[in-house]
């Protein structure tokens, strides 16, 4: 048989990346793999570099170190976000479909879900105790500041929210999406505790996006958390636990750990109030969605102008 006719045998799947549907599960696997790979070639080069200017890494000043922490991060993660977008083109995909509406952040959903994160890292405390203490090492100053609260939070939202999550809800709903894109999270994470509190943090931060449809509000509730985490580092009390910091006061820990327990609940029912999620488009308001007076059901443009022609809704009016 010639070449040419066995290519046109052949079915999609095999002919093309873009005739197999984004993410599968092997996509998530690529992503955690250049990941992983940019992060150590960003490392080996900042390594290199300092060799050449005859320093090692834990000679450095503190506040120099958070100053080259600081940009390493920023060029992996320039470096990512290229990869990333490459890649979903390469798989077929046009638009990302990221929300960045300042108009639809909502500041008591905000501060709601950063009082059920706190509240939850406190009633999580004694499963963190049984991990290995995590290593944390961003140095210090304005650099490190800058590192942890803007840096971290803009990229690792734009990457496991906006970027994987959105594309994860399409495929697999809601809530399989926001487990999904919340255990990629916490595998970036590497460290079990910091994995732990990851996966935490991220159901939280996913379950935000789809109910705002802005990325901004996940990216401050997660600048919010990273700057009590970087509070706790600069003043000694980074890798203490509550039950530690407390000392043998029981009573008091007690005390918290009940208050803790509280708030979350609050912060659960004040969330709950606000409304679900629905399966759809990203932002949509959990209000029964009616059909349009035409009868026609209404497609999101996004989806509209990556659908096959053969599969785009006709005009009603023809």
């Amino acid at each position: 048989m010639p070449m040419e006719k066995m290519k046109n045998t052949l079915p999609p799947e095999a002919s093309s990346p873009a005739a197999r549907p984004f993410p599968m599960l092997t996509d998530l696997l690529v992503l955690l793999g250049i990941y992983f790979v940019v992060q150590l070639a960003v490392a080996l080069i900042g390594v290199v570099a300092l060799l050449f200017s005859g320093q090692g890494y834990a000679d450095l000043d503190p506040y120099v170190r958070g100053r080259f922490i600081c940009l390493s991060n920023l060029f992996a993660m320039a470096v990512l976000t290229g990869t990333f977008y490459w890649y979903r083109r390469w798989r077929g995909s046009r638009r990302l479909g990221i929300g960045y509406g300042i108009g639809t952040i909502r500041p008591r959903l905000v501060c709601a879900a950063f009082v059920l994160m706190m509240a939850l890292s406190v009633l999580l405390g004694p499963l963190f105790e049984l991990l290995p203490t995590p290593v944390q090492d961003v140095g210090r100053g304005w650099w490190a500041f800058a590192a942890v609260v803007v840096v971290a939070p803009l990229f690792e939202e734009w990457i496991c929210r906006g970027y994987l999550f959105g594309a994860l809800r399409t495929r697999y709903g809601l809530w399989r999406s926001i487990l999904l894109s919340a255990l990629f999270f916490a595998i970036l994470h590497v460290q079990p505790a910091a994995a732990l509190n990851a996966f935490v943090m991220g159901v939280i931060l996913a379950w935000l996006y789809a109910r705002t449809g802005s990325l901004w509000s996940p990216v401050l509730l997660h600048a919010a958390h990273n700057a009590v985490a970087y509070l706790l580092l600069a003043t000694g009390h980074g890798e203490e636990s509550l039950y530690e910091l407390l000392g043998s006061r029981g009573w008091l820990y007690g005390l918290c750990y009940a208050t803790a327990a509280l708030a979350a609940v609050v912060a659960l029912l004040a969330l709950r109030s606000a409304g679900q999620p629905v399966d759809g488009p990203i932002g949509a308001e959990p209000a029964a969605d009616a059909a349009p007076a035409n009868g026609s059901a209404e497609v999101p443009m996004n989806e509209l102008a990556e659908a096959p022609a053969a599969d785009r809704p006709e005009d009603s009016g023809r």
